[in-house]
């Protein structure tokens, strides 16, 4: 028997086929592997990649397995593979279908972003909510923490005034005035109380009767009880927005002006009269 250069070579590759697969590497998009491990998409993908490799046993099945593979409805493309037969391994890339990056990132951030032509506006306008946040973000800590927190002037904010010349006993000097917005935040625990009228005192014993069992079985779930037509959680949260409004405005500057003379001027006591 005689055989040819060719005619080995070819001998060789179907032997080198019916070899065990030992790896199938599958290459993703890398924001796919960012995403949670119990993420619909990631699961979707990952449980059509386990059918497809249990089709496939030996390098010959790669083929039907890429098949497989594509079948799936997030996949729009599966490339060319590259087999290494002496390791008995292959990698292949695979691209999802491009509407998909959109839908999961606006699932993900509530952002309606469409496509490729709104992600840009969306990026810078994000990114100038960030730094916009980065200023205040320390007094929210120090509100959260200590009840009050004070937000710092930058520097393209200060206001410098006119340089005026000053004469202290025989010397002379300059007077320099800079000013510059500062923001103070204050914690104040509101309270309120719903009490709602409900006739009979059995019919308010039935409604405790029934607001703790709600309670009992999911805390959280009171909020939802409904007491004539509205939640618990609509009729608290009117109680606390009309407490919020009480405070008229000229309150509201006097508080300012108070808090401003405390900073410029200094104060060692502080008696507060509300009438």
């Amino acid at each position: 028997l005689e055989l040819e250069e060719s005619d080995v070579r070819e001998i060789l590759g179907r032997v080198l086929y019916q070899f065990p697969v030992r790896e199938l590497a599958v290459e993703l998009p890398r924001w796919v592997m960012t995403l949670e491990r119990g993420h619909w998409l990631r699961a979707a993908i990952y449980g059509h990649m386990r059918e497809a490799a249990a089709a496939m046993n030996k390098m010959s099945d790669l083929p039907n397995c890429l098949a497989l593979l594509k079948e799936c409805q997030y996949i729009c493309r599966v490339g060319q593979p590259a087999i290494d037969l002496g390791q008995g391994s292959a990698r292949v890339q695979v691209d999802l279908q491009p509407d998909l990056f959109y839908q999961v990132l606006g699932e993900a951030t509530g952002l309606d972003v469409g496509g490729e032509e709104g992600l840009f506006p969306c990026l810078i306008e994000l990114a100038r909510i960030k730094k916009e946040y980065e200023r205040v973000r320390g007094a929210l800590e120090e509100v959260e923490a200590t009840g009050y927190g004070i937000v710092m002037p930058t520097m393209d904010q200060l206001r410098l005034e006119e340089p005026e010349i000053m004469r202290q006993g025989g010397r002379y000097g300059v007077r320099l005035k800079a000013s510059a917005p500062s923001i103070h935040m204050m914690r104040a625990d509101i309270l309120t109380e719903v009490a709602p009228v409900v006739g009979n005192e059995k019919q308010s014993e039935e409604l405790v009767r029934y607001l703790l069992g709600e309670f009992e079985e999911n805390p959280r779930k009171i909020w939802e009880s409904n007491i004539f037509g509205k939640s618990l959680h609509e009729l608290v949260n009117e109680g606390l927005r009309n407490k919020l409004y009480r405070m008229p405005a000229d309150a509201r500057l006097k508080m300012q002006e108070t808090i401003e003379r405390i900073i410029n001027e200094g104060c060692s006591g502080l008696i507060c009269i509300i009438l």
